[in-house]
């Protein structure tokens, strides 16, 4: 062994409830029908001025669209009480479905059986349908989907997952949507953290990952102090309907192949600054940073890029040790300039943001993730055409002229696409590890709508993989049609799966960086 050692610290996280887990659920609320909404009470609910809520019952009797619109010139501080008014409920002329809620029956165990709760309204005369739900995991994801009886729709649905649908412990999302038979469709998200039924566990991340899978942690290289520095989420979950009390020792070990059989490179501990304790049917997350300085046997494995398993221990006070291992990596990395073309509203630039950031968990369940993300506008006037994209050569003239320079991937989010069916381009598959030219780049479509209180939106989910495709064909990767892969050719069909040969034909562009 090396006199050099790596020293850890620890630090902890918040613990979001196992059964509201996912960080990108949706908001669980009720719509109010405007008509007959109580304005004084609708204030209360919604927390805005009584005479804002007032005004717009009124709006509602009168006409929405022509009532809102006079409101809006006369009174324009009140645009924002509108819109939340508008948002949190319905119009006389309206029937939405709306999903209320979605929720475990019971806390969702590793290989049990269990069942979500859809609550919804309905304000039509229509029946719903069908409700599906398309589960994201560790593995890849699948749809359970099932027609919604004559007795249950009265605002409340069960899905039910058998024993082949079965789940292990660690994060799980659940995309759920209903269907009326006029065409109306609702949907929502939640996330959930499968709990052992063993029923206490010790599960490793990378750190800010809100991913799923059995990926890797990463050794960031720091040239200021010669040192890899590998940082990990630590998740201790419990299954029990009573709560945990843990040791605050933590026990680790960096192996060279497998842990047991492999070569021990080297191994600590550290203490926690505080009690640990896992609450029933709950989830306690820490994180810890390992310094490997130059001289030390991490350093040299980094160095080396090969690959190392890295083993985390910890004892309950009753005496039970559970642990958890993950693949340490010098993780690939690439860069990505965010180049927004054209005019986008504040909630557009959160979400379009919020699209990166979910491209960036999808390329990291392959062990590649982002160098940074520059972000960059073209404002409408100094785009001049480009803020619609008519034709391919409106595509390359855009990539000519707003080329940026450095070794990221120019991404740019154009307003529309209107030639050839398309809503994504890339420059060239590959594309040019050289800046400048007309094949340096992608081009995507920002997936606009406007939601229900009039503000404009972004579909974050689409565009996610929409941008994450586009930049795919940069690196390298042709279509690919498997089910759910990130390079099927139908945005409609594509999921987020990249495999370990796309993985290896990134891997030698020259904008893809040992990080």
């Amino acid at each position: 062994m090396s006199e050099a050692k790596t020293s850890a610290r620890s630090f902890p996280l918040a613990s979001p409830p196992a059964d509201l887990y996912g960080a990108f659920d949706s908001e669980q609320f009720t719509l109010g029908a405007l008509a007959t909404a109580d304005p004084g009470g609708l204030a209360a609910r919604l927390g805005v001025a009584e005479e804002a809520a007032a005004l717009a019952v009124e709006a509602d009797r009168q006409g929405w669209a022509r009532a809102s619109a006079r409101l809006l010139r006369e009174r324009p501080e009140l645009l924002g009480e509108l819109r939340r008014v508008h948002a949190n409920s319905y119009l006389a002329d309206e029937a939405p479905l709306h999903i209320v809620d979605v929720s475990a029956v019971r806390p969702v165990l590793c290989d049990r059986p269990f069942e979500l709760t859809v609550r919804y309204q309905n304000a039509g005369d229509v029946q719903v349908a069908l409700v599906s739900v398309r589960v994201g995991w560790a593995g890849e994801p699948f749809t359970v989907e099932r027609e919604v009886g004559e007795g249950e729709r009265e605002g409340r649905v069960v899905v039910a997952f058998g024993e082949e649908q079965t789940l292990p412990v660690g994060p799980a999302e659940f995309e759920v949507t209903l269907l009326r038979a006029d065409g109306a469709q609702a949907g929502f998200v939640r996330g959930v953290h499968v709990l052992p039924s063993n029923p206490l566990s010790l599960g490793l991340a990378p750190a800010g990952a809100r991913v799923t899978g059995t990926w890797s942690v990463r050794g960031d290289y720091l040239p200021a102090s010669d040192t890899f520095l590998t940082e990990c989420e630590i998740t201790l979950a419990n299954g029990d309907g009573r709560a945990v009390s843990m040791n605050r020792r933590v026990d680790w070990q960096f192996w060279d192949g497998r842990v047991g059989t492999g070569t021990l490179i080297e191994s600590g501990s550290f203490d926690w600054s505080g009690a640990v304790s896992v609450p029933a049917n709950g989830v306690w997350r820490g994180g810890a940073w390992f310094s490997s300085p130059r001289g030390s046997g991490i350093f040299g494995t980094y160095e080396r890029k090969e690959d190392m398993t890295l083993s985390v221990a910890m004892t309950a006070a009753d005496g039970r040790v559970v642990r958890g291992e993950i693949t340490a990596r010098v993780m690939l990395a690439f860069g990505v300039n965010i180049i927004k073309v054209g005019g986008f509203g504040a909630q557009e630039h959160t979400d379009l943001y919020d699209a990166v950031d979910r491209m960036r968990q999808v390329y990291e369940l392959r062990d590649l993730t982002l160098r940074g993300v520059d972000r960059r506008i073209i404002t409408d006037a100094q785009a001049g055409g480009y803020t619609v994209l008519n034709s391919e050569t409106d595509f390359r003239d855009l990539l000519e002229d707003w080329s940026c320079r450095n070794d990221f991937v120019d991404v740019f989010a154009v307003q529309d696409f209107q030639w050839g069916g398309y809503n994504g381009y890339a420059g060239d598959i590959p594309g040019p590890a050289a800046k400048g030219g007309r094949k340096d780049g992608v081009a995507v479509e920002k997936t606009g709508y406007t939601d229900a209180s009039g503000t404009a939106r972004l579909d974050v989910t689409t565009l996610a993989q929409l941008i994450g495709h586009e930049v795919g064909h940069y690196l390298g990767l042709s279509h690919q049609e498997t089910t759910d892969n990130l390079m099927r050719s139908n945005t409609g069909d594509r999921g987020p799966v990249l495999d370990y040969d796309q993985y290896r034909t990134m891997f030698p562009h020259g904008f893809v960086f040992y990080d």
